[in-house]
């Protein structure tokens, strides 16, 4: 895949591996990077276009594909850990969290953006996992079934 010219979407863009695969791309010569954000204030580089996004909301997922229709790369990055949950007691909101971002927010960024992918010639959808999703962790047994 060809960076150089390219226009990208980094979910989660605004900090973190995703600001870095923000930065990274226009540093390899992409012609556009959007950083898909649930605060586009929140993104603090002024050469990176924030579009708003929460990957959780079917409404914003479909909006921010609509608003960047020239993307021929997608990074799905957005990720939470979710809060800590143990395995045997407490709540099961952390885990949901992870599940509802983690997992389902993926899939649907990349059911969004895959037509947009294919109108736009081809491209490049990358989902990126974290290396703590290989190994279940006893405070958040629910991330490593949640990260992509």
């Amino acid at each position: 895949m060809e960076i150089k010219g390219a226009v990208a979407l980094a979910t989660g863009g605004n900090r973190g591996i995703g600001r870095a695969f923000a930065r990274a791309l226009l540093g390899h010569g992409a012609a556009k990077v959007y950083a898909g954000v649930r605060d586009p204030a929140s993104v603090p580089d002024a050469d990176v276009v924030p579009v708003r996004l929460d990957v959780t909301d079917e409404e914003s997922v479909a909006a921010a594909a609509a608003v960047a229709g020239d993307v021929t790369i997608v990074i799905n990055n957005a990720g939470v850990g979710g809060a800590s949950t143990k395995l045997l007691e407490g709540s099961f909101d952390g885990a949901r969290q992870a599940m509802e971002v983690n997992y389902f927010g993926t899939w649907a960024v990349s059911r969004a953006f895959a037509p947009v992918l294919a109108r736009n010639g081809g491209g490049a959808l990358v989902n990126m996992l974290s290396v703590a999703s290989w190994v279940g962790q006893p405070e958040f047994p629910g991330y490593a079934a949640s990260a992509r």
